[in-house]
């Protein structure tokens, strides 16, 4: 009886350990939807910008070079040191006195001997603080700052530039996904009507109306789909892992997508986006080196300067020089330290002039990114325009393709079209709908390219807020 009242609430004990488990433990959400539903573009968008590890690693970039400017930033602070120190000298400070004559009452005098005396001891013993603060250093600490700045600047700007480029990859890989996923229901519907015709075919060899010979191209046909279809699949598993990846899982995660073709891009081009004003990231962070170097340049140049600093200290020890009080004593000191550069070869002059010519390279450097990007406006407005006029003329081709092989279809079963005919028409009608699918997805992944390449990825959330 005991036992039978033990199980019930057992039974209930557990059901809390779990119930408190799953509550201090929460399931991404992100995470849960890509498992349980088909994930859409902007789903995936999400993903890859809080999970692709190209993302983190700019944010850790990011981090890394904020604490490089803070430490720039504490170089103008004191610095205060600690420390201990203990040897033994093996010559002891000498003082040798030579021999001395005294005079003594009436006409004679002594002689008093000289001789050798130590001072101090063979143990030196220290304990001491130090306090160092910089007073002038030519510039350099001030562009010291100034260069972990832009470096600080320069990673801000390149964890927007590794977003923009991971969500350009992977609106192209999910369109291309979809494409393939696309190509396989033409495929599969391809086959659909293959075997139709084929036992159409059949029916038409056993009547006598045509000839054995007339079913081998009609099962070439067939077997012609079955292999786009097994392609499509390979296709689709590709196209799969490698988005999967972008998205910060394993390529071997199963995700399903969905899409909707429905939402097209704007055309033609709104005049707000043909224009050309916004920077890039990319320009952004070559101006930021730029100004790096600048700094660079007069940080070499204040290497050339004298170096004024304050020091202070306080000793506790041995000083193993005192030859009245050779026990543990405490002192201090304090003062001005000046140091100037007189002669080292001419390397700090050699490291201003690589300063200068790096900051010469690097504008040049900005100069040939700035036309590739104008380069890459034109092409990809040009490519846009291209996708946007085959669309239409794709969806007519489709349309003409259809009714042709309707027409071929029916005509074949009354006879009044040949096998051929009919071949001749279901090829054009899987090229036409292959075709759409193409310029479809080529349409999307080509709009993303001219956002990325106009500097402006963030329209299409500006225009879903104004909606």
């Amino acid at each position: 009886m005991r036992w039978i009242l033990f199980l019930p609430g057992k039974r209930i004990v557990i059901g809390i350990f779990v119930w408190v488990f799953l509550m201090l433990v929460p399931l991404n959400e992100n995470q849960v939807n890509a498992e349980e539903k088909p994930l859409s573009l902007s789903d995936c968008l999400e993903l890859a910008l809080q999970y692709n590890p190209d993302i983190q690693s700019a944010r850790k970039f990011k981090s890394e070079s904020g604490s490089r400017l803070e430490q720039a930033k504490s170089v103008k602070y004191p610095e205060i040191n600690a420390g201990a120190k203990a040897g033994y000298i093996s010559e002891m400070n000498r003082i040798t006195q030579q021999d001395t004559t005294v005079q003594l009452p009436g006409p004679s005098t002594a002689t008093i001997p000289g001789r050798e005396m130590e001072l101090g001891a063979h143990e030196q013993t220290d304990l001491f603080l130090s306090l160092t603060q910089p007073i002038y250093t030519g510039g350099r600490i001030e562009s010291g700052i100034r260069m972990a700045e832009a470096g600080f600047e320069a990673a801000s700007h390149q964890i927007a530039l590794e977003k923009n480029r991971i969500r350009n990859e992977v609106t192209t890989l999910f369109y291309q996904l979809a494409q393939s996923m696309e190509n396989k229901k033409v495929a599969m519907i391809s086959r659909d009507q293959i075997e139709s015709h084929l036992q159409d075919t059949k029916n038409l060899v056993d009547q006598g109306m045509l000839l054995q010979s007339d079913i081998y191209p009609v099962n070439i046909r067939r077997l012609d789909t079955e292999l786009m279809i097994v392609k499509a699949e390979n296709a689709i598993s590709r196209t799969k892992a490698a988005l999967s990846e972008r998205l910060g899982f394993p390529p071997e995660k199963e995700i399903e997508i969905t899409v909707d073709w429905d939402s097209t891009p704007p055309w033609p081009i709104p005049q707000e986006l043909a224009e050309k004003n916004e920077e890039r990231h990319e320009q952004r962070i070559a101006e930021k080196q730029i100004e790096a170097a600048s700094a660079e340049i007069d940080i070499a140049k204040g290497a050339l300067l004298p170096e004024i600093g304050f020091t202070a200290s306080g000793h506790y020890g041995y000083p193993g020089f005192n030859s009245t009080d050779p026990e543990w004593d405490k002192w201090w000191k304090a003062g001005i330290q000046v140091s100037y550069p007189l002669f080292d070869m001419s390397k700090k002059k050699h490291g201003e002039k690589a300063a200068v010519s790096k900051k010469a390279r690097l504008k040049k450097v900005k100069e040939s990114l700035d036309h590739k990007i104008s380069l890459d406006q034109i092409n990809t407005r040009l490519a846009y325009e291209e996708a946007c006029r085959n669309m239409s003329i794709t969806r007519e081709k489709v349309l003409a393709a259809e009714e042709n092989y309707r027409l071929k279809n029916d005509n074949f079963k009354v006879g009044m079209a040949t096998n051929t005919d009919f071949l001749d028409a279901h090829t054009e009608l899987i090229k036409a709908k292959s075709e759409q699918v193409l310029v479809s997805a080529e349409m999307r992944i080509a709009w993303s390219e001219f956002l990325r390449a106009m500097g402006k990825e963030d329209w299409i959330d500006a225009e879903k807020e104004k909606n």
